[in-house]
């Protein structure tokens, strides 16, 4: 099956192949294709079809797929793969997330234990739904209230996975591209990016809690903001608290482990960072605190615009001092991570005991955690040329 572009999409199950081609499937337009781009959304999404498990051995090269009984034809992104892994709900031959398997997905190696996914009817989805709170009754606890109650789609994952990544600046930008008859507000149509063609949209937990349960309402920018902001500090404070154990601060080692966490880096380069850290530490260090790790992680979300402000360092692969660095990062985010932070990355990253870290390795890593592994290097910012290619390019495939 030809790959087509699709904003509004879900994982569908068997005998609704031609449903899922009339009804779910949307041709997006050039500007709706700019949009997703600019806010850094995957937009070639192939159509997915639930088969009998006992058919599930017979597909050629498909082992992913199969594993997760859908086929595909394409093979399954990191992304993809992630959300088949932990989402929990079937409805309407849908597969979706519920709000905290989305948390899992971003916290656990592994989903819970579980049998088989809920299938669940429409009186279920509608008792679910009538549970979403209002935007303004939102928070940054928004996920972990809503628990089981309430869906979410592959393509609001993919949104929300790249609100977890993007800087302010970057997030502005998007918003703008959203607000497609320019009045300073998002709908709902703009928000789903209303494609040429009339199709089915399915009510989900983050439509009903940022457009209302008519779907009438709209976002300002600053109330969008706000959502993006809850959602970047919930995921934030979840890590935290994982790794301080029930203390008040992550240990040295732990922080190592928690940087590190979704690093693509082999058995031994692991341990022997850790081992590093662990060598250069005092057992009675203060750690890092709620507010410390608050700071760091909005460094990491203007990785991109870091990684432009010290690009002659990195194309000459010239250490960086712990002051140049805290300077460094200061003119990135307006304000310098704490001393204490810089300690415990230089322990992490001095792998000569020189006083001096090496950009390139750095950003690798900080790539991969950034993007939870579910992403590859950092790329090259983006300019009008390679945007606008990328556009006609996404354009010629749908």
């Amino acid at each position: 099956m030809k790959r087509v572009l699709s904003r509004f999409w879900g994982f569908s199950t068997k005998h609704r192949q031609h449903i899922l081609n009339q009804r779910i499937v949307e041709r997006t337009s050039a500007r709706n294709v700019a949009v997703l781009t600019a806010a850094g959304i995957g937009t070639s999404i192939g159509a997915y079809q639930l088969i009998d498990t006992a058919r599930a051995g017979i597909l050629d090269g498909s082992d992913d797929a199969s594993r997760h009984n859908v086929t595909t034809d394409h093979k399954l992104t990191k992304r993809e793969l992630r959300f088949l892994q932990f989402a929990s709900v079937e409805y309407d031959d849908v597969i979706y997330m519920s709000p905290m398997d989305f948390i899992d997905s971003l916290t656990l190696d592994a989903p819970r234990e579980r049998v088989y996914r809920r299938v669940l009817k429409e009186k279920d989805i509608q008792r679910i739904l009538k549970k979403t709170p209002p935007f303004r009754s939102g928070g940054k606890h928004f996920f972990r209230t809503m628990d089981q109650s309430g869906i979410i789609s592959y393509s609001e994952y993919i949104f929300l996975l790249t609100l977890l990544t993007k800087s302010k600046a970057a997030f502005r930008i998007a918003f703008l591209m959203f607000d497609e008859d320019d009045n300073g507000n998002i709908d709902r149509d703009e928000f789903m990016l209303k494609s040429e063609e009339e199709v089915r949209k399915q009510d989900t937990t983050l439509l009903l809690h940022l457009f209302g349960l008519r779907g009438n309402a709209t976002l300002s920018f600053d109330e969008f903001q706000q959502f993006y902001e809850n959602l970047q500090e919930e995921l934030m404070e979840i890590e935290f608290y994982e790794f301080a154990r029930g203390k008040t601060a992550i240990s040295p080692v732990d922080f190592a482990r928690l940087i590190l966490r979704y690093s693509i880096v082999n058995f031994d380069d692991y341990h022997k960072y850790l081992q590093r850290v662990q060598e250069k530490s005092d057992d009675d260090e203060p750690g890092i605190s709620l507010s410390q790790w608050a700071t760091f992680s909005r460094f990491l979300n203007n990785l991109a615009e870091f990684q432009s402000a010290v690009r002659l360092y990195v194309n000459s692969n010239v250490p960086v001092s712990e002051p140049e660095f805290a300077r460094a990062v200061g003119c990135t985010i307006g304000k310098e991570l704490d001393p204490v932070v810089v300690s415990m990355i230089f322990r992490i990253f001095d792998e000569n005991n020189d006083g001096t870290l090496s950009y390139p390795e750095f950003l690798a890593v900080m790539s991969d955690r950034l993007h939870r592994g579910l992403r590859g290097r950092l790329e090259k910012p983006w300019g009008w040329k390679p945007f606008k290619n990328c556009v006609i390019s996404e354009v010629s495939r749908a």
